[in-house]
């Protein structure tokens, strides 16, 4: 479902190609073949921004600390440089900027998706305050309107902040005149209408949040990929399994008694961030399970050393899980974009990962099919290739969570039946 929203004067290009593929090459490749243009690059981390400015023939410049980094940028739009910042940076967005940019002629780049929906914190009486005081209303998209004409000055200022951008969203409940206890906070959908042409680069964009987020506000766009020559062209899943092929073989899963910790039984979810506060507060044991197992794969099975040795847990319970062997070896289960783990070749990937409850009701909302097992994937591949199978090389991994094996065993198997079917 592809909504055209905002009109198809916009040239939005999803280019969705499997991590190694040359996304960033091609990025800075363009750049360099239009240096009369002006770019706006967005990418995960301060060190992919030395990699655009390294890898650019033109002027290009990372906003730095003048008072503030987002004060620079806004020095930066305003004399029309060219720009590589992080999403971070990008996520405070405001309506000043919101305005200079739509005076601007840029070309925007992304590489990965941005964090676009999340939870506003407000309590339930805060809540019941600001409606039952109509300070907000919902308009007829579910955006949140400040309705107070006065310059007020309270405890709410972020709130009214926020709704001069329409950067809050609300749903009342089915059937019902009651508004859902949830505010969730959009990235201002109006950023995507202050650019022409742009590009977001990114794997698996089916099983993104983001991919969600565009389909709600009717955002138009086109699926592209590389070929072998690095040119870009519409979507091929043919040639994407083909890609898939040529890596699947340098993945090798371990099959063994470790994995009993992670079966599921009845309707419990083992690793799930909800199972590890269960054993946190009522079974420390299995925690403990989990680490010596850990521990015995790479000592047993990968017989690597610990400088080759990368694993993941939820980072509030790393204090449990750490052990011999790997403890030094920690990369945040959402990882993306960096090479500085290039050189791992053990992994052990200790979560089974699911999206927010509070977004996916937001999604489910608006009838919209959310693929949450490819939105788990994509995270396990994004973060299995921050190792040495990024440069080609084999990697050996554990992971005990069944539906997360499960999953990167389908994802594996379906190139092959694809082709065999063909």
């Amino acid at each position: 479902r592809v909504s055209r929203g905002l009109g198809d004067v916009y040239k939005r290009q999803i280019v969705d190609d499997i991590m190694g593929s040359g996304k960033s090459t091609w990025a800075i490749n363009y750049i360099n073949d239009n240096p009369d243009r002006k770019f706006l690059c967005i990418v995960p981390l301060l060190s992919e921004c030395e990699r655009f400015k390294d890898g650019t023939d033109i002027d290009i410049v990372d906003p730095e600390k003048w008072g503030s980094k987002w004060k620079h940028f806004r020095w930066l739009v305003e004399n029309e440089k060219n720009i590589v910042t992080t999403h971070s940076l990008i996520q405070k967005m405001d309506l000043d900027m919101l305005e200079l940019l739509k005076s601007k002629d840029y070309v925007l780049m992304i590489d990965e998706c941005l964090d676009v929906l999340d939870t506003y914190k407000i309590t339930k009486d805060d809540m019941k305050i600001i409606f039952e005081q109509k300070l907000v209303s919902l308009d007829d998209k579910g955006f949140l309107i400040w309705n107070d004409d006065k310059k007020y000055k309270g405890v709410f200022g972020d709130i009214k902040r926020l709704c001069s951008f329409k950067s809050l969203m609300g749903f009342k409940k089915e059937d019902s005149e009651e508004l859902a206890r949830i505010i969730m906070w959009n990235f201002p959908v109006d950023f995507f209408k202050c650019f022409e042409e742009s590009y977001i680069f990114t794997y698996l964009w089916e099983g993104s949040i983001q991919k969600s987020y565009f389909d709600i506000h009717g955002i138009h766009y086109e699926k592209y990929m590389l070929d072998y020559d690095r040119k870009l062209i519409k979507h091929n899943k043919e040639l994407e399994y083909e890609k898939r092929r040529k890596v699947v073989d340098l993945i090798n899963i371990y099959e063994g008694k470790f994995n009993k910790i992670g079966m599921k039984i009845g309707k419990t979810n083992p690793l799930s961030k909800n199972w590890y506060e269960s054993k946190r507060k009522s079974n420390l044991f299995m925690l403990e399970q989990l680490k010596a197992n850990t521990e015995n794969f790479f000592r047993t099975v990968s017989k690597t050393n610990s400088e080759d040795n990368m694993y993941t847990v939820f980072k509030s319970y790393t204090k449990y899980i750490k052990g011999k062997g790997y403890s030094k070896g920690f990369v945040p289960c959402n990882a993306r974009g960096t090479n500085e783990f290039k050189d791992k070749k053990a992994l052990a990937y200790l979560v089974n990962f699911f999206m927010s409850p509070e977004i996916r009701q937001f999604v489910n909302h608006y009838d919209l099919i959310f693929d949450e097992d490819m939105c788990s994937l994509s995270a396990l591949l994004q973060w299995m290739w921050r190792s040495q199978i990024r440069n080609g090389k084999p990697i050996d991994i554990y992971i005990p969570s069944e539906r997360m094996r499960e999953l990167l065993n389908n994802w594996i198997q379906n190139c092959y039946v694809t082709e065999k079917a063909a």
